[in-house]
């Protein structure tokens, strides 16, 4: 039985599933920091972005607090220095404080999106979705302004 079960185990034992979470993680907030709109997007199984969906607004959580505890706390979760990769973890973490969280700033939650791909992969035939970062700055530029009514004389 699955009483209490809480997260999905896609395949891998907990080593591999916390790695693969972690580079997840960090792929999609080293794309959700790009200028490019287009290039935000990370593409991966629907049942990884749902697992990882947790750790990055866990992580945004941490940025928007923005104090020393919240920082070593991220650091803790996306520390990737076994790959050899530390000084992109250092970026990524730079950027995930200094751009990532006060762009969320006033929002209460639900800083990521997954939006599913009608494809499935060709291999396995597995289902396909895009995660990314929730922009609410290119949402409110689309909106169209209300029109202001005429002054009656």
């Amino acid at each position: 039985m699955r009483h209490g079960v809480k997260k999905a185990k896609l395949g891998r034992d907990a080593s591999h599933r916390k790695a693969m979470l972690r580079n997840l993680a960090i792929s999609i907030l080293k794309q959700g920091s790009s200028d490019e709109q287009a290039e935000r997007p990370v593409k991966t199984t629907i049942q990884k972005a749902k697992a990882v969906r947790s750790m990055v607004e866990r992580l945004i959580t941490y940025a928007k607090k923005g104090d020393l505890s919240a920082r070593r706390q991220a650091a803790k979760l996306i520390n990737n220095s076994k790959s050899g990769e530390g000084a992109e973890t250092k970026q990524v973490l730079q950027s995930l404080f200094s751009e990532i969280g006060p762009r969320y700033q006033e929002r209460q939650g639900g800083y990521t999106r997954i939006l599913k791909l009608s494809a499935n992969r060709h291999g396995d035939n597995a289902e396909m979705a895009l995660i990314s970062l929730v922009e609410d700055d290119a949402v409110a530029a689309a909106a169209p302004a209300p029109a202001e009514p005429a002054a009656a004389e």
